[in-house]
C-alpha cells in the first residue's frame, strides 16, 4: 500500500494547518437493530467474547466509538422481531430483561467505557396510545425504556431517537419528550431527530422554534449520501449519517464504510456515522444476508469472520476519540513538482481519487486525548491523517476508481511539536489497509526537520499516520469450522438463553416468544396485540422460526397449551400451532397479520368463550389459494396437545395426541419448493409451548470433483530434509466461489504413510480458511496418486481471492516432492488455476514463480 518505488504517478502538497480547527468529532459506530444480532448473544465463550472484543476493545479491532441500538416493540423491523421491556401497559410487567439489546449495550460498555450509547425505536405495542405512537404513553413507553438501562444496568444512555423512518411528529411533543426526560433525571441525554430523510417542515420548525430547537440536539439523515445542509449547523446542532452503509461485509463493503468516514464530512459535515448493522448475527436465507461490519451467523458451531469493514473502522476509531476536532477542509491541486504547497487547512480531496482527513485532541496540551502513549515529544501536537482511495459501492452512495499518488504534507500551526511552531516530532506510526492486508503496521515514516513527510497511496487503499502509538490488529485464536445447522433439533426449553429469556437458535418474525418458569420452564407467546399503528412494516401473526431455509422432509414436533387466562388474547381466532416448509421471504415487509406461508398444523377456537368449538387446522399455499382442512378436537385449557407434522413436496402426514389427521388435498405443494424453516406460530393471544423437535433430511451429498486434473513428478526431486508448510499459491478465476469439500496429498511414488496437517491460508494474514489432517496409513490412493481428507462442512473459497495451499512436513518424515525449479506439474480445473509454489521458511512465505507447479503434490475435491 504504502512503498517507495510502487510507481505512484500524480503528486500532491498539502499544509496542514492545527490551528484551523473546525468541528468536534462525536464517534463513529454501528447499529444492532432489525432483529441483526439476533443469534449472537446464543454463541458459547471464549467465542462470544471474542466476537465482542473485536467489535468494541480499544486498540484491538474496530474500536467503535458509539453503539446504537433498537428498542424491541415486539415488531417486524427488517428480520425478526425483537422482544419489548413492556408487554402491555401494566406498570409491574416491566422486563428489563428480555432481550439482547440491554446486554449488548451492558458488554460494549464493560469493554470501552467511554463509548457512546444510542436508542431508538422502530415499532411499538399496539397498546401504546392504543395505536398512538406520539401519545403521552409514547412518551411514558420510552421513558421507562431509559430507567430499565440505567437502573439496571448503570447506564445512562447519550442519545435517544424519535421513530426510525417514520413521521418525526410534531414540536409540542418532542418538546414534551424532552421535559419529560429532563424529569426523569435524563437531563444529559441528547435527542436526534428524525433518523430517516430531512424534511423542509423539520427544518423550518427548527428555525422557527427556539424551544423546539433547545430540545434537540442532533438531526440524524439515513444513507444520505450528498445532502450537504449548512443550515443545520448554523443554528448549533450536530449534523450525523445516523444510519448507512447497509452492504455486505467483502472488501467493496469495507471500502464503501472507510471511504464514508471521510467523505461524509468532507461533502456534509457529517461528525458521525453509523453502520446498519454492527454485526450479521441472522438466520442464513433471510433478507440483506451479509450486511454486517462482521459476521456471526453460527452459534451452534460458534463460527465467526472477522471482515474487512472491522479494520477499515479502525482506521478512525483506533487513532481518535469523540471529543476530537476535524481540521478545516481546503482545496488541493495536482503538482508534478514538489515547489510550493497547497491551500489546504487539514482535509480535503486528493486530485488522484480519494481524501484525507485529520484530526486533533480538544486543545494542543501536553496530555494527549488518547494517553500517555505517543510519539510526539511533551510538547504535544497530536494528530491523526486517515488518507483513503477506496473504490467500493455503498448501498446508495456509488465509489469511483483512483490513481496512485505521491502526498507530500506539511505540518504546521502547532501540529507535531511545540504551540510556538518548532517541530519536534521525529516520526509517526503507520498502519495501511488493502484488499489482501488488513490493518498492518508499516514502518513509522519519518518527518523531516522542516516538518515534512511523504506518503505514496496505491489505488483502492487507505492508510492512517498518526502521532498516537498502541494501536494493533488484534488475533484471537480462530473460531471453530463453520457446520450448518444440526439436521436434528430438540429442546423442553431448559437450555434457554439465560441472558435474553430465548430459546436457542430461535428468530422471532411476529410477536416475541419469551422462556418463563411461571409454570415450569416453558416457552410462552407474550404479545397479546399487534402492532398496528405503532408498526414499522408488515406483521405476520406471532411466529418465531428455526432450522434453515433449505430444509426439505422434516419431521417437526411440539407440545403446545393454552394458558387459561382467556383474557390476553385480541385476535378473533384462538389458535397456537406449527409450521414446516416455511420460506425465508414469506411474510417481511408483507404488510398482512396471517399465519406463515407454510404447511401449518395448527388448533384454534373461533371465540374465547369456553364452549367455542375447538379445531384442528391443517393450511396449505396452493397456487396463491389457502387449502384448509378442519376435524372438531376436544382441548382442556392449561393441559399439553402434541403436534406432529412431516410435510413433503408432494404432501403431509400430521397426527395430534398420537390420532392421525386425513391428508387434505394438495393439488400444487410444490410450489413453495418443498423446503424452508420450521416454526411455532400462534395468534394475539397467550400461547406455551413445552417441548419442540425437528428431524429434517440432510440434503444429497454433492459430487466431488478432482482440482487437479493431470499430474507429472517425473524429473522432481523427492525429498523428505525439510520441516515446514510447502504447497502452492491458487487463485479463484471469474465471477463464483469454488466450494471445496476436501483436501488432499500426493503419497504415489512411496511418498509415505504418516500424518500431515493440510491447510488454506489467506495471504499476509495467515487466516485460516480450512484445514484437515490426512494420514496415508491404510488409505485408498486415487487413480492420480492422493488421499484425502473431507472437511466437516464445504468451504468456500472466493472470487477473485488468492491463497496458500499447504501440507505441513517433517524433516526425515514422508517424502514430498519438489525442489524449487523442478516442482511437480499439473493441470486443474477452469475455475481455479495453480499461480506458483510455495514454502515457509524462517518465519517468512516464499513464492517460486512458475504456474501450474507446486511443491506436494497437493489436490482439492470441490463441488
Amino acid at each position: 500500500v504504502l512503498i517507495a518505488g510502487s510507481g505512484a504517478v500524480g503528486a500532491s502538497s498539502i499544509l496542514l494547518d492545527g490551528s484551523a480547527r473546525t468541528l468536534e468529532y462525536d464517534g463513529h459506530g454501528a447499529l444492532s437493530a432489525g432483529a441483526s444480532s439476533r443469534l449472537l448473544v446464543d454463541y458459547s465463550e471464549p467465542w462470544r467474547s471474542h466476537i465482542l472484543d473485536y467489535l468494541f476493545l480499544p486498540n484491538f479491532g474496530a474500536n467503535l466509538h458509539l453503539i446504537k441500538v433498537e428498542i424491541g416493540g415486539d415488531a417486524q423491523s427488517t428480520d425478526g422481531t425483537e422482544t419489548s421491556h413492556m408487554h402491555s401497559i401494566n406498570p409491574l410487567m416491566i422486563s428489563c430483561d428480555e432481550g439482547y439489546e440491554f446486554w449488548l449495550l451492558a458488554e460494549a460498555k464493560a469493554r470501552n467505557p467511554d463509548i457512546l450509547t444510542y436508542a431508538l425505536s422502530w415499532g411499538a405495542p399496539g397498546w401504546v396510545g392504543n395505536g398512538t405512537y406520539y401519545s403521552s404513553q409514547g412518551i411514558d413507553y420510552h421513558i421507562k425504556f431509559m430507567e430499565c438501562v440505567r437502573d439496571v444496568y448503570n447506564i445512562t444512555l447519550d442519545y435517544m431517537g424519535i421513530w426510525n423512518e417514520r413521521p418525526w411528529g410534531t414540536p409540542a411533543w418532542v418538546k414534551q419528550y424532552r421535559a419529560a426526560m429532563d424529569e426523569a433525571g435524563f437531563t444529559g441525554t441528547k435527542i436526534v431527530i428524525p433518523d430517516g430523510r430531512l424534511d423542509t417542515n423539520l427544518e423550518s420548525a427548527l428555525m422557527d422554534d427556539a424551544e423546539f430547537r433547545q430540545a434537540v440536539d442532533v438531526v440524524g439523515l439515513h444513507y444520505p449520501c450528498n445532502h450537504p445542509a449548512p443550515e443545520i449547523i448554523d443554528m448549533g446542532l450536530k449534523y450525523w449519517s445516523s444510519e448507512d452503509y447497509s452492504t455486505v461485509g467483502d472488501w467493496a463493503g469495507a471500502g464503501c464504510w472507510g471511504r464514508l468516514f471521510n467523505q461524509n464530512f468532507l461533502r456534509m459535515n457529517m461528525t458521525s456515522t453509523i453502520a446498519w448493522s454492527l454485526i450479521w448475527s441472522v438466520l442464513p436465507g433471510l433478507p440483506y444476508y451479509g450486511n454486517g461490519l462482521m459476521y456471526a451467523y453460527e452459534p451452534w458451531s460458534n463460527y465467526y469472520t472477522v471482515n474487512f469493514p472491522i479494520w477499515t473502522s479502525a482506521h478512525t476509531c483506533q487513532f481518535t476519540a469523540p471529543g476530537w476536532v476535524y481540521l478545516a477542509a481546503g482545496n488541493v491541486t495536482q503538482q508534478q513538482s514538489t515547489d510550493g504547497v497547497s491551500s489546504a487547512m487539514g482535509s480535503g480531496y486528493l486530485p488522484g481519487g480519494g481524501s484525507f482527513v485529520t484530526l486533533v485532541p480538544p486543545t494542543i496540551d501536553p496530555s494527549p486525548a488518547l494517553g500517555e502513549n505517543t510519539v510526539a515529544t511533551a510538547g504535544g501536537g497530536d494528530f491523526s491523517i486517515v488518507i483513503e482511495k477506496l473504490e467500493g459501492d455503498c448501498l446508495r452512495c456509488k465509489g469511483a476508481p483512483t490513481s496512485p499518488e505521491t502526498v507530500t504534507f506539511q505540518l504546521s500551526g502547532g501540529l507535531g511539536g511545540y504551540p510556538d511552531g518548532a517541530i519536534k516530532l521525529q516520526s509517526l506510526q503507520m498502519f495501511c489497509t488493502n484488499s489482501t492486508e488488513p490493518f498492518l503496521h508499516y514502518p513509522n515514516v519519518t518527518v523531516k526537520t522542516d516538518g515534512s513527510f511523504q506518503v505514496e497511496m496505491q489505488p483502492d487503499s487507505i492508510c492512517t499516520v498518526s502521532s498516537i502509538v498502541g494501536s494493533q490488529r488484534g488475533k484471537h485464536p480462530d473460531p471453530p469450522a463453520s457446520t450448518p445447522f444440526p439436521y436434528s433439533y430438540s429442546t423442553n426449553f431448559s437450555d434457554y438463553n439465560e441472558i435474553s429469556k430465548q430459546p436457542l437458535y430461535f428468530s422471532d418474525q411476529g410477536g416475541s416468544f419469551v422462556v418463563t418458569g411461571q409454570n415450569g420452564i416453558i416457552l410462552e407467546q407474550v404479545a397479546y396485540q399487534p402492532p398496528g399503528k405503532n408498526q414499522w412494516a408488515g406483521n405476520p401473526s406471532p411466529t418465531t422460526i428455526i432450522g434453515d431455509s433449505t430444509w426439505y422432509n422434516v419431521l417437526t414436533k411440539a407440545s403446545i397449551m393454552f394458558p387459561s387466562l382467556t383474557y390476553k388474547a385480541y385476535s378473533p381466532v384462538l389458535y397456537a400451532g406449527i409450521c414446516n416448509n416455511v420460506p425465508a421471504h414469506g411474510w417481511t415487509l408483507s404488510g398482512k397479520n396471517e399465519t406463515p406461508a407454510g404447511v401449518c398444523l395448527l388448533v384454534q377456537r373461533p371465540d374465547h368463550s369456553t364452549s367455542g368449538q375447538w379445531m384442528v387446522v391443517v393450511n396449505v399455499p396452493s397456487s396463491g389459494a389457502l387449502i384448509q382442512h378442519q376435524e372438531p378436537i376436544d382441548v382442556p385449557f392449561d393441559q399439553t396437545i402434541q403436534l406432529s407434522l412431516n410435510a413433503t413436496a408432494t404432501g403431509f402426514v400430521a397426527t395430534v395426541n398420537t390420532a392421525s389427521v386425513e391428508n387434505a388435498s394438495c393439488s400444487d405443494c410444490s410450489r413453495y419448493g418443498g423446503s424452508g424453516y420450521v416454526a411455532l406460530t400462534s395468534g394475539w393471544n397467550a400461547a406455551a409451548y413445552t417441548s419442540f423437535s425437528a428431524q429434517a433430511v440432510p440434503p444429497p451429498q454433492p459430487q466431488k470433483d478432482s482440482w487437479v486434473q493431470t499430474l507429472s513428478v517425473a524429473g522432481s526431486t523427492r525429498r523428505n530434509d525439510f520441516a515446514g508448510a510447502v504447497g502452492g499459491v491458487i487463485h479463484v478465476i471469474g465471477q463464483q466461489d469454488v466450494h471445496v469439500l476436501a483436501l488432499g496429498r500426493y503419497y504415489g511414488h512411496g511418498s509415505g504413510g504418516g500424518a500431515h496437517q493440510l491447510s488454506i491460508f489467506q495471504p499476509y494474514t495467515d487466516k485460516t480458511i480450512a484445514s484437515a489432517q490426512v494420514n496415508g496409513t491404510g488409505q485408498t490412493v486415487d487413480a492420480l496418486g492422493f488421499i484425502y481428507a473431507e472437511l466437516p462442512a464445504t468451504v468456500a473459497l472466493q472470487a477473485g481471492k488468492k491463497y496458500y495451499f499447504t501440507s505441513l512436513e517433517v524433516n526425515q518424515g514422508d517424502f514430498f516432492f519438489g525442489e524449487g525449479g523442478d516442482n511437480p506439474r499439473v493441470t486443474t480445473t477452469a475455475n481455479l488455476e495453480l499461480l506458483d509454489s510455495v514454502y515457509y521458511f524462517q518465519d517468512a512465505w516464499h513464492e517460486i514463480a512458475g504456474p501450474n507447479q507446486m511443491y506436494g503434490p497437493l489436490n482439492l475435491l470441490i463441488e
